[in-house]
């Protein structure tokens, strides 16, 4: 086998596209200036900040002043729960969040339950997605947000946002979604699906780390996270990093205009991977019924630990769950709430492809995923002594 690194671990992070970093390289070197300073350079820092902005709106059907820069998706994900629940009239006391969200939205929420929230989990089905029956009778005029991420960072499910959030509407109360995972993979327009509040961050669509974006759609009312200047219409304080805002606009520029061509081939390689590994006995492709991400597979391995396979195969850089929790021993919370036992959580790996990927790549990655769970089977099967 070769010993070339096999990276299929881009709903993680994505490597910073050429182009997005000769953009920016100007900003971090002659062109330092602050865009909140009035002089020549810091209007013309602003301007870069608002052409930014203006191109990130255009890709997700926003109005540039619904865009406030962020540190990533985690800052933007807890600047929505807490201050859409601080903000919430008198009464709304409640916020409900999907079972299977991203640990910045579950971790967020518990914060406010210990903080006097009454936070709820709305339940998911084996496919994936929100039981929208159990949603429909926790929703009341006492829920002041309700949380569902557009797309499932593990299993790649994408759920109906545009009725779910209309069912949040209907009761009074606002919709949240985290776009993190949809943003510059497949189309997206905020206006059309109605959410009042998304998360999403630059360096998951080859932009730079340390900057993201929280959507607040117009008339919305929400209490700032960061306080001490007023920046981004008083909502998000702090000095804007524009070399990290200009790269972020140019990646989601670069990311519409490869997005449908991409769609098709990762979905192409995908199907490869997928019915390459299922020669193996005893795999499953979760979620299999349902829409997913075309670049996203996460595939149980029955009687097969998934850490004991990565470790069998060191050149393929693949995940077991999360990102954010992947050192934690405990299983995938997202699998476990679709109905896997712990055990089976831990038999799954989440495959997932970007823009460098190629059709080598793909079939490098099934020999070795095959030689490593045979490999670790054939450990399983030596009698103890």
């Amino acid at each position: 086998m070769s010993a070339r690194e096999i990276y299929l671990d881009y709903n993680a992070t994505t490597a910073l596209d050429q182009e997005v970093l000769d953009e920016m390289l100007p900003w971090m070197t002659e062109k330092f200036w602050n865009a909140a300073s009035a002089h020549a350079g810091g209007r013309q820092a602003s301007q870069a900040v608002e052409k930014a902005r203006e191109s990130i709106a255009a890709s997700i059907g926003a109005l540039p002043r619904e865009i406030v820069f962020t540190s990533g998706a985690t800052e933007a994900d807890n600047a929505a729960l807490k201050g859409a629940f601080e903000s919430a009239p008198q009464g709304r006391n409640r916020v409900i969040v999907g079972a299977t969200e991203h640990k910045a939205v579950l971790d967020t929420a518990e914060w406010l339950a210990d903080r006097g929230a009454d936070v709820t989990a709305a339940p998911v089905s084996r496919s994936g997605l929100i039981d929208e029956d159990a949603l429909d009778e926790m929703l009341d005029e006492t829920v002041a947000l309700v949380s569902i991420m557009s797309a499932n960072n593990e299993t790649g499910v994408i759920a109906p946002i545009a009725r779910l959030a209309e069912a949040a509407h209907e009761v009074g109360a606002l919709f949240h979604a985290d776009a993190t995972q949809t943003v510059g993979k497949v189309p997206v327009d905020l206006e059309s699906l109605g959410v009042d509040l998304a998360s999403f961050s630059a360096h998951k669509l080859y932009g730079p780390k340390g900057v993201g974006a929280l959507y607040v759609r117009r008339g919305v009312d929400l209490d700032p996270l960061l306080h001490g200047g007023g920046h981004e219409r008083g909502l998000r304080s702090g000095t804007l990093n524009v070399p990290g805002i200009v790269g972020f606009g140019r990646a989601t520029e670069l990311a519409s205009i490869v997005m449908s061509e991409e769609s098709t081939r990762q979905s192409d390689l995908t199907r490869r991977l997928v019915e390459g590994l299922g020669k193996l006995p005893n795999v499953t492709l979760i979620a299999s019924e349902s829409e997913r991400l075309p670049n996203t597979a996460n595939l149980r391995f029955g009687g097969v630990d998934g850490e004991a396979v990565m470790a069998n195969a060191p050149n393929l850089l693949v995940s077991s769950g999360s990102a954010c929790t992947s050192m934690a021993p405990e299983p995938s919370h997202v699998l476990c709430a679709m109905g896997l036992s712990a055990e089976e959580a831990q038999e799954c790996l989440r495959f997932s492809l970007g823009r460098p990927t190629t059709p080598s790549d793909i079939d490098q990655a099934i020999e070795m995923i095959v030689h490593s769970v045979e490999r670790v089977r054939s450990f399983d099967m030596v009698p103890a002594r």
